[in-house]
């Protein structure tokens, strides 16, 4: 039916009609259900899956110039955990200013800083530990309680923010160490963007052969540097230093019983503990990421801080 169909959206197909009739039969109106075409949906997806593909750009294999003098021995590490990328706070009301716009800034910041400061370590690694976008869609919630946030910005604009910030990052760190690994690791804010982010460094670097980009949905990821091993997870799930250096003894029970050094890596909790237990060492991030109104009136405060932490295969960290 032609007067049906109009009212149809792309993607739906009709799945009942009904209508309320007078005494002589007439019609008077009629609601028409739908339902969503699977066959339909499914083929808007693959176009959109390879237009997207199509159309990402991927990064040129970078030459190494001149005569390279890397440390073989060292891995250097750049913990990025809760940056809240999309966060605002007003500092009259949080004690300082926070936005889209600065959070790109204080990345930024900390990366030219930080690549300076490093020694020439053969490996580097980019962690994203979560949280480092601070809404995980159109709607500026949390994904799992619904938590109303303080949003700066539209989401489009945090893809855009996250994915040139991460390209960024990884063109500063490949200027000073031959190989790059990139590691991605979901938060309670962000857990179906770090997929997407995760998905994107992997397309984008498919043919930088300097750059590797772990692409497990693992919630828990790692690193082997010689007899140094290196886990990551955000800390909303495993909560504790123990339960997340246990997880490392199961998950990767191999490389754990030949590694001398184990540390855990987490955030999360916006301020810095180390723990030193019988399995290894476990360190809680601060945030780089400013306190929004929440965080301010619940009291709680930490120092904004990151640091590149280096490591050897032989010693642990050094």
């Amino acid at each position: 039916n032609k007067h049906v169909s109009v009212h149809v959206p792309d993607g739906f197909q009709v799945k009942g009609t009904s209508t309320m009739i007078r005494a002589d039969g007439s019609a008077v109106v009629r609601w028409v259900k739908t339902d969503q075409d699977k066959e339909k949906l499914a083929a808007m997806m693959d176009a959109a899956i390879e237009a997207f593909c199509d159309e990402l750009p991927r990064a040129a294999a970078q030459p190494i110039l001149g005569e390279p003098h890397y440390d073989e021995n060292l891995l250097a590490l750049y913990p990025v955990f809760d940056l809240h990328i999309g966060a605002m706070a007003h500092k009259h009301e949080c004690g300082e200013n926070y936005s889209t716009d600065i959070s790109e800034k204080v990345l930024k910041n900390f990366f030219d800083y930080s690549v300076g400061v490093s020694p020439k370590a053969k490996k580097a690694v980019l962690l994203i530990g979560g949280d480092f976008l601070h809404s995980d869609g159109l709607d500026a919630v949390t994904p799992a309680s619904g938590h109303v946030l303080d949003q700066d910005s539209r989401y489009a604009k945090l893809v855009h923010v996250a994915i040139r910030s991460v390209r960024r990052a990884v063109a500063l760190m490949l200027d000073k160490h031959e190989e790059v690994e990139i590691q991605i690791i979901e938060g309670n804010h962000d857990q179906a963007g770090m997929i997407w982010l995760r998905a994107a460094m992997a397309a984008y670097f498919e043919d930088e052969v300097r750059v590797t980009v772990d692409t497990s949905p693992m919630i828990l990821h790692r690193t082997k540097w010689g007899k140094t091993l290196l886990g990551y997870t955000h800390g909303h799930t495993m909560k504790k230093a123990d339960t997340r250096l246990a997880a490392m003894a199961t998950d990767f029970r191999e490389e754990f019983g030949t590694s001398k050094y184990i540390y855990t890596h987490s955030g999360h909790w916006h301020h810095q503990t180390i723990t030193e237990g019988t399995l290894g060492i476990d360190e809680v991030h601060g945030q780089l990421g400013a306190k929004d109104a929440y965080a301010a009136r619940g009291g709680w405060r930490s120092y904004r801080q990151a640091a590149v932490i280096v490591y050897s295969k032989e010693f642990g960290e050094v």
